[in-house]
């Protein structure tokens, strides 16, 4: 077998030099810069310890033409041969202390890493005011690093600290000083600190390299697709890996000066968006055929990497990768998930629901000029779809791409909602409401939550059902929206036969805790219900309504009349029939809307 990695050692001054003539490159595979200032400062007290640091994982490859640059630089580099994909923070960290560049943050801005160091207690300290005014202290090692001459620097903090001494009446002693210089001495030669370094040939593929990731690294996360990706980005379109992170990283939190991705469902992720990108710009769903597409492979030419096919592939996720993080797209596409009833992201269990779904909508949008309302309505339609039979959880992939192939063959926006129409009552057939979705594969089971009562949720909310029991008239999705939450959930999960009383009757949580014994209250109603059997509390509760109105309530909540007098089991029965029906009554209207 052809060897395809060597193991050698290098300095970290031979390092430096490599990315200073752009021979290393950055390209930040695994994260941004995302080190804390206290372990960079650890990693130098490590070094002056003469403690091994780990190793590095460098991949030579000959054929990329521009690096990341870390700090404030913005050159390009000429063909690196190699880039980093294991070691990058401690890397990205000697760099910028040595060099005394600034790194970027997580939020994109720059950062200086300052590092203070006692040359007579031979300790390091995260640089902060005490130790830039005590004299004892190096406020910044960057400046041992960077000077052109240490012995002057050494004559001069020496200076400055026998001053000190004596305006406090005391004095640096002969032995001290020799300790001041040997210490500065010793923190410069940190230079000289080699590194074991493995070298992988350009000849292997990214599964090697992720393979021999893991296994050197105990401690590592298998290297996916997408970092590959991302690498791929950072050498050949920067600014588009930029752009990308920027998207997520926004998503985290609210801005009060402009829109941004941020939104009450979902916190997007790198991994994410390349997802859209490569179903909505090249249908695949196969982030590995994604890479290899951006490697430049000729799939006709058994994967050899053609420079030409890769700069015209760069050049169609250049066009691409702005419709989709277009943030008035993006929240033109959630208000279509939120009109299909998903009004929370506790409600959606797989975000890939989300992202291909987005995918769709911006296929239907630029490729099939759908109207927003056509797109809305159709999108809807798909999401309530998917994320009932979860569609994309398992091994998605190849389903998603099945769906891709065949979208691609596709002509108008007639033949496309003809093909969402297909795929959806392909599935969702009378017998699967009338009998999948009632049994084990839906509501039969328990536990907190699955697709079905997510659906059987969303249901209430496009049927703009009240919720149960309570006297406000108040609907289940206005409980929904952001900031109706206090210190309690405004919004509970309420065992309709209390588990107390069921515990009684001999009843098990799995028994207990079955989907259709829930019900959705408000808070201050389940304070009052307590642990009655039902035939006891809801008479109680219906106290004042009329029977029009017990109807309503009933109807609009799945409760089979009489319920309350039903033994148990038979109510469980009678009930998931009922939430099968609200969910496909949801599932009617979201069809006629596109009709």
């Amino acid at each position: 077998m052809q060897q395809i990695f060597s193991n050698t050692t290098l300095t970290v001054n031979q390092l430096i030099e490599k990315i200073d003539t752009g021979e290393l490159g950055l390209p930040e595979l695994q994260r941004p810069f995302i080190w804390k200032d206290s372990k960079v400062r650890d990693l130098f007290d490590s070094m002056m310890c003469g403690y091994p640091i780990g190793y590095l994982m460098l991949w030579e490859c000959p054929t990329l033409e521009k690096k990341k640059t870390i700090g404030t630089d913005t050159h390009n580099y000429e063909s690196p041969k190699q880039v980093i994909i294991d070691g990058q923070q401690r890397l990205t960290s000697l760099y910028a202390v040595m060099k005394g560049k600034k790194v970027i943050n997580s939020k994109y801005d720059e950062k200086a890493i300052v590092i203070s160091y006692c040359p007579l207690k031979n300790k390091f300290e995260v640089g902060y005011q005490a130790t830039k005014k005590d004299p004892e202290w190096i406020y910044n090692i960057s400046e041992v690093f960077t000077t052109t001459n240490i012995t002057k620097l050494i004559i001069n903090f020496t200076k400055k600290l026998a001053e000190y001494r004596t305006s406090k009446g005391e004095a640096l002693n002969d032995e001290e000083q020799d300790l001041i210089s040997e210490s500065i001495t010793a923190l410069s030669n940190l230079k000289q600190h080699t590194l074991p370094v493995f070298d992988i040939k350009a000849n292997a593929e990214e599964e090697d390299v992720s393979e021999i990731f893991v296994r050197v690294n105990s401690g590592g996360v298998a290297l996916k697709q997408n970092d590959f990706i991302l690498t791929l980005l950072s050498l050949y379109w920067d600014e588009g890996r930029k752009e990308i992170e920027q998207f997520s990283m926004e998503s985290t939190y609210p801005s009060k000066d402009k829109i941004t991705s941020y939104n009450q469902l979902t916190e997007v992720t790198a991994q994410d968006v390349i997802r859209v990108v490569m179903a909505y710009a090249f249908d695949r769903a196969r982030l590995k055929y994604g890479y290899k597409l951006l490697r430049g492979a000729d799939f006709d030419k058994k994967g050899a990497v053609d420079e030409t096919l890769r700069d015209q592939r760069f050049d169609v996720l250049k066009a691409k990768l702005p419709d989709v993080l277009n943030v008035h797209n993006w929240h033109e596409f959630l208000k279509s998930i939120m009109n299909a009833g998903y009004l929370s992201g506790d409600l959606i269990l797989s975000g890939n629901a989300i992202y291909y779904t987005y995918a769709f909508y911006l296929i239907a949008k630029y490729r099939f000029n759908a109207s927003y309302n056509e797109n809305l309505h159709l999108t809807s339609l798909w999401f309530f779809y998917a994320s009932l039979v979860s569609l994309y959880t398992g091994s998605f992939e190849s389903t998603v791409e099945n769906h891709l192939n065949s979208i691609k063959e596709l002509t108008s926006l007639e033949e496309y909602k003809r093909f969402i129409f297909s795929r959806v009552e392909e599935r969702l057939t009378n017998d699967y409401f009338d009998i999948t979705l009632i049994g084990s594969e839906g509501l039969a089971v328990s536990g907190r939550g699955n697709n079905a009562w997510n659906a059987y949720v969303a249901a209430l909310n496009i049927l703009n059902a009240k919720i149960l029991f309570s006297k406000s008239n108040l609907l289940v999705s206005k409980l929904f929206e952001p900031g109706t939450d206090g210190k309690r959930k405004s919004l509970e999960k309420h065992h309709l036969f209390p588990k107390a009383y069921l515990k009684t009757l001999g009843y098990n949580d799995a028994k207990i805790n079955q989907m259709a014994n829930y019900a959705f209250i408000d808070w201050k109603d389940n304070m009052e219900i307590l642990d009655e059997a039902p035939s006891i509390y809801y008479p109680v509760v219906c106290e004042g309504r009329s029977p029009e109105e017990i109807q309503r309530m009933e109807e609009e909540n799945a409760l089979p009349h009489g319920w309350e007098n039903m033994p148990y089991e038979d109510f469980l029965i009678e009930r998931r029939k009922l939430m099968a029906a609200k969910i496909k009554a949801a599932f009617e209207q979201l069809k006629k809307n596109v009709e």
